[in-house]
């Protein structure tokens, strides 16, 4: 009896017989000296918005901002919304900022949203233009130290007065002399604020400062990182909440993580062959989250949504039902929550660890081993066992949730091809503990391949698998 190969990242190769396995809406992590195969999170819902299109979002001292197509909506902590009036223009990504600006010893921030048609001021009531009209149209927004910070595609950055949206108070007009350019950028792409920095990501360099209380534009420079940036949002880690570094997509396609002002790559050649395909690269996006003490890097694109442990360094990919990628979009910590964006309602959700489906819908969790094989040598394999929690059923509930199960398939082409019927086999009504999973004879012959499994369940009720082993014959070369 031998152990099958289950991927820890998943890999699957560009061609049948290359990868090491797939992981899809299941993750890897050890529990001790345990392996352990999980599902991903679930969403649930937070509020509703009744509009959709989800652009991003900021928490304002507990009231949650969030844009939406050509219009903005606060929501409280108890998932109570309210429109705003004035419209937001737009429909594309958006980056928000606030100031610490206080009144009578309240907080009254300044709140700023910049969308591809240029930027707005935003209060509890109502979105209005920008009232500096001096500024030149930026692309993105972020404070630091006090000031709001403006990028522009020619490479400029501006900085606002010291918790205020103007410059020159006695004048209300942005000081023409507030800027700086990063010279080295190729055109900035966006700013983020991350660790006491500002860093200006070009298309062909990074720029970083600090504050060093000049005038008229108060920061220094402190590196260049000669790396450029995807696309507007194809960065995460800058979010409050999330605690660890910052990593992006780069101009060479590849995922890196910014330890300090190193750019080091933490992607595999899978998700970087998924980056490359899709040439549009504004509709790349990334996102974070922590759930059930997982950090979570978001990769996502129109065909793809690759999951990276920012903890242990592996990838899963992840997809919805009837979808090519994930429904999440653009996440915020708001409320001691990681919420998302919905794209296929008007939503806004939450990430739950106790949830295994979408708002109600199931997803497929799939697992796809690597090759069992003695190359040169064909082998049958005789039996096939495989190590799933059981007894999870619910009391009540679909058919589906009160017998759960798994579909089992075999490839004998590298997977290029599975077997058809998939064989089902039961993990459980409730409290049934000792179901074993087995399968005799499966596949047939295989060759220089050998042998791999796949192993299907959507059943909505929690489901953790520790690993398979097979009975094998072998039949010698051909």
């Amino acid at each position: 009896m031998v152990d099958i190969p289950f991927p820890r990242s998943s890999q699957p190769g560009s061609q049948p017989g290359e990868g090491l396995g797939r992981l899809l809406n299941r993750y890897f992590e050890l529990d001790g000296d345990i392996q352990q195969w999980k599902t991903v999170p679930g969403l649930v819902t937070f509020a509703d918005t009744l509009v959709a299109g989800p652009r991003g979002s900021i928490d304002v001292n507990g009231t949650l901002y969030d844009a939406r197509a050509q219009t903005a909506v606060t929501v409280t902590s108890g998932g109570a919304v309210t429109a705003l009036a004035g419209t937001l223009n737009g429909t594309a990504a958006v980056t928000w900022a606030k100031n610490n600006r206080a009144s009578g010893g309240s907080p009254t921030p300044d709140v700023v949203c910049v969308t591809e048609a240029g930027a707005f001021s935003v209060s509890a009531t109502a979105v209005s233009n920008y009232p500096d009209i001096n500024l030149p149209q930026p692309n993105s927004v972020a404070f630091l130290d006090g000031y709001f910070l403006f990028t522009t595609g020619d490479g400029r950055i501006f900085a606002s007065g010291v918790n205020d949206i103007w410059v020159n108070d006695s004048d209300h007009t942005q000081n023409a002399l507030a800027f700086t350019t990063a010279d080295q950028s190729g055109g900035l792409v966006r700013g983020t604020s991350w660790g006491g920095q500002f860093f200006a990501f070009g298309q062909k360099a990074c720029t970083v400062y600090q504050d060093a209380g000049l005038s008229p534009f108060p920061l220094s420079r402190t590196s260049v990182i000669p790396i450029g940036l995807a696309s507007l949002t194809a960065i995460t880690g800058f979010e409050p909440g999330w605690g660890l570094a910052q990593f992006f997509v780069a101009t060479d396609d590849t995922v890196r993580r910014l330890d300090g002002y190193a750019p080091v790559v933490v992607s595999n050649k899978d998700v970087e062959r998924a980056i490359s395909a899709q040439i549009d690269k504004t509709r790349i996006e990334m996102s974070c989250h922590v759930v059930g003490g997982r950090p979570v890097v978001v990769v996502k694109g129109p065909a793809f949504t690759w999951e990276y442990n920012a903890a242990t360094g592996y990838w899963n990919e992840r997809q919805s039902a009837n979808l090519t990628n994930w429904r999440a979009s653009r996440s915020v910590y708001f409320s001691k929550k990681w919420l998302y964006g919905d794209t296929l309602t008007t939503q806004i959700v939450q990430l739950s660890a106790s949830e295994v489906d979408e708002l109600g819908t199931p997803f497929t969790a799939r697992l796809e081993s690597g090759p069992v094989k003695q190359f040169p040598n064909r082998i049958r394999c005789t039996a096939a066992y495989f190590d799933f929690t059981s007894g999870q059923g619910t009391v009540g509930g679909t058919s589906d949730s009160m017998n759960p199960s798994v579909l089992i398939s075999s490839s004998l082409d590298g997977g290029g091809n599975w077997s058809t019927p998939q064989l089902r086999r039961d993990l459980g009504a409730q409290g049934y503990f000792n179901k074993m999973l087995r399968v005799n004879r499966i596949g047939g012959v295989a060759t220089q391949h050998g042998i791999r499994f796949r192993l299907d369940s959507s059943s909505p009720v929690y489901s953790s698998f520790r690993g398979g082993r097979a009975d094998i014959q072998i039949l010698g070369a051909p």
